[in-house]
């Protein structure tokens, strides 16, 4: 039986809509843009006219939706009557033109984009800023987010501090409504004033890109902008330990990273993947909500989903995912029972999953994955997580005595006695083997000690970030990397003096 191959043409690309050949006309440098049904968009570069073969022939049914797209309804209903129309158009928010549109020699329908301008900011937002300029700033200032919100001033967070923007004065509602129009696409704006609420990213070709949340106030509109480097670290440019490229690399297995809301979690799986990136010959799929950092695919080879724009649920994405030949699949958030059954099954099907939780340290994050069962499941399920559970790793951002932040990070790696203690819900005895350092596992205090002596963090902001200060006090005073709880007060432990 001989194989068939569909048409070239088949496989390219046929835009949705319009706006993504005006922008692209625009990105060209044309001047004109031509189109007729039966044929690929054509643009006018350098004075000539060029077939641009990267996109699809316009099918009838296209062209006309293009029409819809371009042309007011009064406009429309004059070109319907007679079968032609010469006017100025507009795309609120997006360009203006001049059309020309009518039937070509053979009475196919075609039409001409001439004097094409993209919309700018309008005077009143170049007054009182634009999101770009903030972006800008913001990334000077090496800030992690901004918050605009109708009736405050613009706030950063740096160094995990919100810092008010005063010299731009407050936000009103006319310029937070020209922010949604800066930044969302129309579809995205109409979503959001129908739901409320809107997460979605945005990309500043050559600066960053934003990862943006959009809700509705008592006050009015609110958006945050976290702002995520173009350039995916690495496990050493962060400081991060070898152990968490070496996990990266398993063949099979579930890897938890929880932690507080901005604690980096999504920052160390990038280093984690680009690690495996740089070395190894893998398949990642990941499926995030939204897509943080872009990978470019190296040694592996990369397919990234965003939730919202290329799938619906993460329960699904993941489902398909099994289905894409992955070695490696990264879940932005296990947010639901449906996705936890399905990365536990995964992981114990020869893949290696990703994924992170919203708890603090890790036998939290092991007693939060029960937590997605009924009481009279747990039992049952236990042994399947204890099964599937290669490591988790609690992380912490602490602010450094020289300006910055710092990863604190608690490691527990799931040993044969760690496992042992898991199905038994032993948990006080999974703290003491950590502090064993067995297969590299730590606590988030043994790590908070280590920063502190070597001058890294202060004492205040080590108490304040660990989940257990007594003890992390107790090390701090007696200069050990043991709590008083452990009672192994070995040699390699025993006091010394200070360094």
């Amino acid at each position: 039986m001989t194989a068939t191959h569909a048409p070239a043409e088949a496989q390219l690309n046929t835009p949705t809509t319009i706006r993504a050949i005006i922008q692209d006309a625009c990105d060209r440098h044309a001047t004109a843009v031509y189109l007729q049904a039966g044929r690929p968009p054509f643009y006018r570069i350098s004075g000539k006219l060029l077939p641009q073969e990267h996109f699809a022939i316009l099918s009838i049914e296209t062209f006309r939706q293009y029409l819809q797209e371009i042309l007011s309804p009064q406009q429309l209903q004059h070109y319907l009557a007679n079968r032609k129309l010469d006017a100025d158009v507009r795309i609120h928010g997006f360009m203006k033109g001049r059309v020309n549109c009518g039937p070509t020699a053979q009475g196919t329908e075609a039409m001409s984009l001439n004097g094409i301008v993209l919309d700018g900011p309008s005077e009143e937002m170049q007054k009182r800023g634009t999101v770009y300029g903030m972006v800008e700033d913001a990334f000077k200032q090496r800030a992690s987010d901004i918050h605009l919100q109708v009736g405050e001033p613009p706030r950063f967070r740096i160094q995990g501090k919100i810092v008010a923007q005063e010299s731009y004065g407050k936000v009103t509602a006319l310029q937070f409504n020209e922010f949604l129009e800066e930044v969302l696409t129309p579809k995205q704006q109409a979503q959001f004033q129908e739901d409320q609420e809107l997460d979605t990213a945005i990309l500043y070709e050559g600066l960053v890109r934003c990862r943006v949340n959009c809700a509705q106030s008592i006050m009015g509109g609110a958006m945050v902008l976290r702002l995520i480097s173009l350039e995916v670290p690495t496990l050493e440019k962060l400081g991060l330990p070898p152990i968490l490229g070496y996990l990266a690399e398993e063949r099979q297995g579930l890897i938890i990273i929880t932690g507080s809301v901005n604690s980096g979690k999504s920052t160390s799986l990038a280093a984690m993947l680009r690690h495996v990136n740089d070395s190894h010959a893998r398949k990642i799929v990941t499926i995030e909500d939204p897509i943080e950092y872009v990978h470019t695919s190296n040694r592996s080879l990369f397919t990234q989903r965003e939730v919202g724009m290329h799938t619906q649920e993460f329960k699904d994405a993941l489902r398909a995912a099994l289905r894409q030949d992955p070695d490696i699949i990264l879940i932005g958030e296990m947010r639901d029972r449906d996705t936890v059954d399905t990365a536990i099954r995964a992981s114990l099907t020869g893949h290696l999953v990703l994924g992170t939780l919203h708890t603090k340290g890790a036998v939290n994050a092991f007693k939060r994955l029960l937590n997605f069962y009924m009481p009279e499941e747990q039992e049952t399920v236990r042994f399947q997580i204890v099964e599937a559970l290669r490591a988790v790793i609690a992380q912490a951002l602490v602010p450094t005595v020289r300006g910055g932040r710092t990863a604190a990070l608690e490691l527990m790696v799931n040993t044969d006695t760690i496992r042992d203690y898991l199905l038994k819900g032993c948990y006080d005895e999974i703290y003491q083997l950590m502090e064993e350092g067995v297969d590299n596992s730590q606590t988030l205090n043994q790590s908070l000690f280590d920063l502190h002596e070597n001058g890294i963090i202060n004492t205040t902001d080590a108490l304040a970030a660990s989940l257990a200060p007594e003890d992390l006090g107790y090390m701090l005073k007696n200069y050990t990397r043991r709590s008083s709880r452990s009672g192994l007060m070995t040699s390699d432990y025993v006091n010394r003096p200070p360094s």
